[in-house]
């Protein structure tokens, strides 16, 4: 399946970025997804594939910002997840080994999260697990619920909520605001901060609109 979000600036409503996702399916479970990411002039400046066979939740992935020098990725080393992040070109790279809980959640890893508890999210039901924070190098807990279901770029959206747990770090990070079709679990716009980050190393704060490019799934046998 294909589907683009055109990123755009917050504040400015300004198209920041383009960012194409490919993703192979195997028995309706997510293999693997490569996404492109394309300025507005259509130039490719940062790709990231993420491997999802060992976990739906928590992918092995590897992002590189060419332009930036801005890099994460991590992976399965025995029971521990190792991060690897640079902020810029100029920055020190970190790479660390973390202990990490079976229901933990990374990068991409929440929408398959929400897509299995559909049902007792939309029902009300709270969730609080560990989100991982390149950054930091470390597991964070964070909530995701459903906030309301409101009229968002013309469509009616369900808004799903995912926060830190800490007031602290809320008031710092702020909420990641999803907003998904109303009858199924299918993202459909993305407001909050952006993996991607400008040429001083700071995260974009965004508003992505997703289209579906190609609606049939690709099955792999890897």
């Amino acid at each position: 399946m294909t589907r683009v979000g055109y990123a755009y600036d917050s504040t400015t409503n300004k198209l920041l970025y383009t960012e194409s996702h490919h993703e192979k399916y195997n028995d309706g479970l997510l293999q693997r997804s490569e996404v492109i990411y394309k300025d507005p002039a259509e130039n490719i400046f940062a790709s990231k594939v993420a491997d999802f066979r060992n976990s739906q939740f928590m992918p092995e992935f590897a992002l590189e910002n060419t332009l930036t020098g801005h890099v994460e990725k991590t992976r399965f080393i025995d029971n521990k997840y190792e991060v690897i992040f640079s902020e810029s070109k100029d920055k020190t790279r970190k790479e660390s080994q973390i202990i990490y809980e079976d229901s933990a959640i990374s990068d991409a890893g929440f929408d398959n999260f929400i897509i299995e508890n559909w049902g007792q999210i939309i029902e009300g039901k709270k969730f609080k697990r560990d989100f991982l924070v390149p950054s930091m190098q470390e597991f964070l807990s964070f909530r995701i619920y459903q906030d309301a279901i409101v009229n968002k770029e013309g469509q009616s959206l369900r808004l799903i909520n995912i926060e830190p747990d800490s007031f602290f770090v809320r008031v710092i990070a702020g909420t990641l605001k999803l907003y998904y079709d109303s009858e199924k679990p299918a993202l459909r716009v993305f407001e909050g901060v952006s993996n991607m980050r400008d040429s001083q190393g700071d995260n974009y704060n965004v508003l992505i609109k997703y289209e579906d490019v190609k609606s049939q799934i690709l099955s792999v046998n890897e």
